[in-house]
């Protein structure tokens, strides 16, 4: 294996963001939403029938009442988008792990989860899926992640912590 691949393969593998605790706190933000989001849509993909009968039901709380025809609008998808959106969710849960170890390939899992969050429900319920809110929140996370990457990498040529040494076998 030549010089050139041993360097690009270090440098795709190796923990190229030091985290920060207001990062950290960041990733566990992200990852909290990532977990109920794949939770529901694990629920969706097995329980389907039982959360339709208690959004349905009487015993669905009256403090909730406008959420009611939305969820039954969202439940009523079929199974495949439940289930591109629980990969999704996984996806997601392993890039903010990766991230928290300050590993930068958990930026690409992120990304992808997030990519996948937003268009699969556009695909199979429309416009409708389409929250402004939603997406603001996922453009200022993925931002903030990227812009916090990419300033960590034009710092890092001066860190000696990740200077790592190839020896040359050319």
């Amino acid at each position: 294996m030549n010089l050139k691949v041993k360097r690009t393969l270090v440098r795709i593998f190796d923990k190229s963001v030091k985290t920060g605790r207001f990062f950290r706190f960041m990733v566990i933000l992200s990852a909290v939403y990532g977990f109920f989001f794949t939770l529901f849509n694990l629920a969706a993909v097995f329980f389907k029938d039982g959360l339709v009968s208690f959004i349905s039901s009487s015993s669905f709380p009256d403090t909730f009442y406008f959420y009611r025809e939305n969820l039954l609008f969202f439940v009523s998808a079929g199974r495949l988008m439940y289930m591109i959106c629980f990969l999704a969710g996984c996806s997601i849960l392993y890039g903010c792990h990766l991230l928290f170890r300050g590993y930068k390939w958990g930026l690409l899992f992120y990304t992808i989860g997030k990519v996948f969050q937003v268009i699969t429900p556009l695909l199979f319920l429309g416009f409708r899926a389409f929250a402004v809110g939603d997406v603001m929140i996922i453009l200022v996370f993925l931002v903030f992640y990227y812009y916090y990457a990419f300033t960590h990498n034009i710092e890092k040529e001066n860190r000696k912590y990740n200077q790592i040494k190839i020896d040359d076998e050319a």
